[in-house]
């Protein structure tokens, strides 16, 4: 059966903070559009159309793919009108083989949202900071065969329902 979708295409207005599934589609649509400093973009590296989803890959997985998560947060040192995100994204390949395809999607995810200012009359997104780990290989029952890389993104964001008061 398949997942039910959060949006239906023609649903979402992006750039746009009006609600978590349109941060979700910015994000998405910067990181497909974002040309890398050498000329590469995200879909050189997770295939056409982009295997790029949000909380998780459909079943059965197709290799290598994006899977993007989002944590808010509104602070009360803001008066509620900027919250703190955190964006994990994972870039999970297979076979080990695969390494150096999500090491190389995961640079322009980096180059793309280390730079991200998306300022629009529907609120405002930046990215200020980022952690990045490998994931060591799993032994035995886990896939060994699955390689990954996962980074944190710090982003501030002005969502449009803070920015319109």
């Amino acid at each position: 059966m398949p997942k039910p979708k959060t949006a239906r295409p023609g649903t979402l207005s992006i750039p746009s903070t009006s609600s978590t599934a349109q941060i979700y589609a910015t994000i998405r649509q910067a990181l497909l559009d974002h040309v890398g400093a050498q000329g590469e973009r995200l879909q050189d590296y997770v295939g056409a159309p982009p295997r790029v989803y949000v909380h998780s890959q459909p079943s059965p997985a197709v290799f290598p793919y994006l899977t993007l998560l989002l944590s808010r947060t509104a602070q009360a040192a803001f008066n509620g009108y900027r919250e703190t995100a955190v964006l994990e994204v994972q870039a999970i390949g297979k076979p080990e083989s695969q390494l150096v395809t999500v090491e190389s999607a995961m640079d322009v995810v980096d180059q793309c949202l280390l730079s991200l200012t998306a300022n629009t009359m529907n609120g405002l997104m930046v990215c200020r900071a980022r952690t990045r780990d490998t994931i060591p290989l799993f032994t035995d029952p886990a896939e060994s065969s699955v390689v990954g890389v996962v980074a944190r993104y710090d982003l501030y964001l002005w969502p449009n329902v803070l920015t319109s008061r």
